[in-house]
């Protein structure tokens, strides 16, 4: 008996070859450099620049030893890792339908990211990001000086890209205050507000190590070196938990205006300068052991980056930084 399946079968196999074949044609019918978004060569961007339509702007550059963020501050390097790996692995989902494409390019040019892709120091490469599909497995993306937009994604990657391209700056900043090797400190002043005579300065030179009180600048002639040299090491690491944005911009004013608890200003043979001032944070509903409210959060403070960025931090993290001149004095 002849196998009945058989026609049907070969019928189901010819339509799955068609649908790939046109599917596949579709694809290989749109220019190459209407569709042509991925960079592979990641090594060799050096800067990408980001604005959105609200003139929102992102500027990152590659220097020798990190990524910096508007000139100013260190860029999150897991951000713009995940950034170069998404220029690196986009590709071209399906194009949009001629039925969307009109609203799509409107929808692109009100509401939509340019991005700017530098390689060995001159622009390569210009494309628009804009917002997700229905489905939000996909985002909607255009070259410069193209009318053909796309359906973007990331294979095997479920979700939209659009916010891999944010343009808001306090997303991007590194959560560093000091990041500082021992050998390239040249001087550490430690301003203590609250316990008087507990101020003191360290002066590096060559490895050579001095110790003066603070502000009558007494040399201490006889002091542990080793404790002072741990003491310069915990500069090499020392991050912030996340930036204020709960805090009304006048309490914060007010903050900024007030005594800290300590200031802490770090000194290096590049000629860089960071000081970072610590207040106290209020308890703000915090209850101590026995249930009761708390004046002051016993775990969290307040800090002050170079006079600009307010941020949380913890005591458990700068504790070590929080010493006074005696802990430096032989017995």
């Amino acid at each position: 008996m002849k196998n009945r399946k058989a026609p049907y079968i070969i019928l189901v196999i010819l339509a799955i070859i068609t649908i790939y074949f046109i599917a596949t044609n579709s694809q290989a019918t749109i220019k190459k450099e209407l569709r042509d978004f991925a960079l592979e060569d990641t090594a060799s961007i050096d800067k990408i620049f980001l604005v959105d339509k609200e003139n929102n702007t992102i500027l990152l550059e590659r220097t020798a030893t990190n990524w910096k963020l508007n000139n100013d501050y260190i860029a999150r390097q897991d951000l713009v890792n995940i950034l170069l790996k998404t220029m690196a692995r986009i590709k071209v989902k399906e194009p949009v339908a001629n039925s969307a494409r009109e609203n799509i390019i409107k929808n692109l040019a009100v509401k939509s990211t340019k991005v700017e892709i530098y390689q060995y120091g001159k622009l390569s490469k210009v494309f628009y990001v804009g917002g997700p599909t229905q489905d939000s497995y996909g985002t909607y993306m255009i070259l410069e000086n193209s009318s053909t937009p796309f359906v973007m994604e990331i294979p095997g990657f479920r979700g939209y890209l659009s916010p891999r391209f944010s343009t808001y700056a306090i997303e991007w900043k590194a959560q560093i205050v000091f990041a500082i090797p021992k050998e390239e400190i040249t001087q550490v002043i430690v301003e203590n507000n609250q316990i008087k005579g507990a101020s003191f300065r360290i002066q590096q030179n060559k490895q050579q190590l001095e110790l003066y009180s603070w502000p009558d600048n007494i040399n201490i002639e006889v002091f542990d070196t080793i404790k002072v040299k741990r003491f310069l090491m915990e500069f090499q690491n020392k991050n912030f938990n996340k930036f204020i944005e709960d805090v009304p911009q006048e309490w914060q004013d007010s903050i900024k205006s007030s005594v800290p608890i300590y200031s802490i200003t770090v000194s290096t043979q590049q000629g860089s300068i960071t000081q970072a001032k610590a207040f106290s944070k209020p308890g703000w509903g915090n209850l101590d052991f026995l249930g009761n409210p708390m004046d002051t959060d016993q775990d969290n403070f307040f800090l002050l980056i170079n006079d600009v960025d307010l941020v949380y931090a913890q005591y458990y993290t700068f504790d070590p930084l929080f010493v006074d001149l005696k802990s430096f004095i032989k017995e």
